[in-house]
């Protein structure tokens, strides 16, 4: 009975959120569903350049340099909805569902039906991942491929399918070039009966997107680059952050206050060392966003970051380790407050912390104790970790970024928790 009962939560909940997503699509302007950051604006110039000049160009800087930032399918999707933009935040709700779906799927292959449900519900209502979906940047998309590819691979044995989607990955966000990269190794190493002809097929459908991307560009700027934006996050992230370090804090701030004044602190070294790169007859920078020439920009800014990162490499390693924390347990309180307009989150920011900090203690507590007892591991899952989670050890502490790694994350925690006796009744 109580069996039976469970399995119709996760329809349950699905209705619920659907309805909660439609009041607030209904209820809100378009201009609300931007991001903080002002992400969404480069995507939507980008959007309408494609659809008004057939060119990948962001609208104020047309023809003063082509874009080699922002990579082309979200821009060339929203191309697609520029007339009614709130269909874009409906899609990405429920590409949303589907991802909860897809783990809700695969925890219960591995658990059972009640420890599928729970971890269905921490996915499906997290503040920070619905926060997301109802904004216009490319995590929802990403997220959605990514836990795709896991299940296409671990549940179909399909590893055409897996590639050609770890493949076009990149194309959504420029630093997932890592994990097309990356699973070429994977393949290799963990698919020793393969033989050389799929293995090219299998590279090809991993590589070809990225390495059209590259060519696309160099034959723009006559650089061989696949992105420019690992050079401006070396600038005005990773060097920022080591600059940043050695600020003074007054004792007694929280967590929160702490990473509050971090973020201030690297946004005002970005402004000095982007004024500190000597630029030769550029005629100006502008951060985040394409000038003249932004791939040459790009090219001095990483030159000027990987100078300061040799001369501070212990620096780098705290700035690595406080990163990786902070995107771990960060509880995003600024995304909720900015898209659910809602003040004063004191409360849910400490139990969104302890909450993460549970997920994220027994993830790690399966993976060490299945590794060092020869236990079978999900290899896939364990390497998805392994590639993504140094992306996220050189950004801006953010909760919007550390997203990507809930799905892996709650996969290993209901292995883990599935072994308890409350979980197993």
């Amino acid at each position: 009975m109580k069996n039976n009962k469970t399995k119709y939560l996760p329809s349950i909940l699905i209705v619920i959120f659907i309805v909660f997503i439609s009041t607030n699509l209904v209820s809100k302007d378009i201009n609300e569903f931007y991001d903080p950051a002002r992400d969404s604006l480069s995507y939507l110039s980008l959007a309408e350049s494609i659809d008004q000049h057939n060119k990948f160009e962001r609208l104020e800087y047309l023809g003063q340099g082509t874009e080699t930032i922002r990579t082309p399918l979200y821009p060339l999707l929203l191309s697609l909805f520029l007339n009614n933009l709130k269909a874009i935040i409906l899609i990405q709700s429920l590409l949303h569902v589907c991802s909860s779906l897809i783990l809700l799927h695969m925890v219960k292959k591995i658990t059972s039906q009640f420890v599928s449900v729970f971890v269905f519900f921490l996915f499906l209502f997290n503040p920070v991942l619905v926060s997301i979906s109802q904004l216009l940047i490319t995590e929802s998309f990403s997220i959605f491929l990514l836990s795709t590819s896991t299940y296409v691979l671990l549940e179909k044995n399909n590893k055409f399918l897996f590639c050609l989607i770890c493949g076009i990955l990149p194309l959504v966000r420029p630093a997932f070039i890592v994990v097309a990269f990356g699973f070429l190794i994977f393949i290799k190493v963990f698919n020793n009966d393969l033989s050389l002809k799929k293995f090219i097929v299998l590279s090809l459908l991993l590589i070809l997107p990225s390495l059209g991307w590259t060519i696309r560009n160099y034959l723009q700027t006559d650089m061989f680059i696949f992105s420019s934006l690992s050079g401006m996050n070396l600038l005005e992230e990773t060097a920022s952050g080591i600059m940043s370090i050695d600020e003074d804090f007054e004792g007694g701030e929280t967590v929160f206050e702490i990473i509050n004044i971090e973020y201030e602190e690297r946004r005002k070294w970005s402004q000095i060392l982007r004024n500190e790169v000597k630029l030769g007859d550029l005629s100006r920078v502008i951060a985040n966003a394409p000038g003249p020439n932004p791939h040459k920009v790009a090219s001095e800014y990483q030159k000027y970051a990987l100078d300061i990162v040799k001369d501070n490499k212990i620096e780098l390693v705290v700035l690595s380790s406080r990163s990786l924390i902070y995107v771990l347990l960060e509880p995003g309180d600024h995304l909720v407050e900015y898209v659910f307009r809602i003040d004063n989150l004191t409360l849910y920011r400490y139990v969104f912390i302890f909450i993460n900090i549970f997920i994220v203690l027994l993830s790690y507590k399966h993976i060490i104790q299945s590794t060092f007892h020869n236990k079978k591991v999900d290899t896939l899952v364990l390497f998805y970790l392994f590639l993504l989670t140094p992306l996220l050890l050189l950004s801006t502490p953010h909760a919007r970024f550390g997203s990507i790694l809930i799905f892996f994350h709650l996969l290993f925690f209901s292995k883990e928790i599935s072994k308890k006796p409350y979980f197993q009744k």
